[in-house]
């Protein structure tokens, strides 16, 4: 595998190649069924046609049938215009690279690797024009944005919905398991990689002087040493309060999850 057959095949069989499944494929079909129809309503011929076959027969309409004039597109439902974004094309480069370091340090070939100056060039220009695709495909641009998420007012819902679905099931643990995951992220902004190998050692309590109602305040505190951003061991904290709402609480989550 060297760069001009990395490159080749790119270029004919993924960059150029419409997606299979996904959202932006609904969408182009969702349109495409829309002007399809649209089309047909504002067609002339369709007025004079029953009257053709009423004088004519069937094989009379079978032949102004054909004579419609057929467009782009619609004799085919599969075809589409789309191509892939540049982050399905960085896959497939990337696949082929790891493939390329694996036959190299078994000592198959020793060719340079695939990924150089034109191969770089042509997913730089794939990215340039990912925008510009984004538009002239009508995509959401409220998605994948600071609108999405949740807000304060809503977290009580999980709990609620926890609580809710628990009674009488045999799944009351995965639940609060649940429920406390979420508000491990939430309060002390972990990412699940950090939250899915913390144990109870991980986890102690520590005194806050002068704070709360009667001046003996605490806070729960974990200690992580490793992470996505902490890949050699450095000890790092998180720290998380009693919430004035119990539904809110990671606390409050934490001693329901142990009871």
């Amino acid at each position: 595998m060297d760069e001009g057959k990395l490159l080749l095949f790119i270029k004919d069989e993924v960059a150029s190649r419409a997606p299979r499944r996904g959202r932006r494929l609904n969408a182009e079909k969702e349109r495409k069924s829309k002007g399809k129809g649209k089309r047909r309503a504002e067609s002339p011929l369709q007025l004079s046609q029953p009257c053709k076959r009423q004088r004519g027969g069937p094989a009379s309409a079978s032949a102004s049938a054909s004579a419609l004039p057929v467009l782009e597109g619609e004799d085919d439902e599969s075809c589409s215009d789309l191509v892939l974004m540049y982050n399905t094309v960085r896959g497939y480069c990337s696949a082929i690279n790891e493939l390329w370091a694996h036959q190299t340090s078994l000592g198959l070939h020793s060719a340079d690797r695939p990924q150089r100056v034109a191969l770089t060039a042509l997913k730089t220009s794939i990215a340039r024009g990912q925008h510009q695709r984004r538009r002239d495909e009508f995509e959401d641009r409220g998605l994948a944005t600071i609108k999405d998420g949740y807000t304060a007012t809503q977290i009580p819902d999980l709990t609620r919905a926890a609580w809710s679905q628990s009674l009488g099931r045999s799944c009351a643990e995965q639940l609060f398991r649940t429920q406390l995951c979420f508000l491990f992220g939430n309060s002390m902004l972990l990412r699940l990689s950090n939250r899915l190998p913390m144990e109870l050692p991980d986890l102690f309590s520590m005194p806050l002087p002068n704070e709360g109602p009667d001046g003996t305040g605490w806070c729960l505190v974990t200690v992580m040493g490793q992470g996505k951003t902490n890949q050699h061991g450095r000890l790092e904290y998180g720290a998380a309060l009693r919430h004035r709402d119990h539904r809110s609480c990671l606390i409050s989550a934490l001693a329901t999850y142990f009871f």
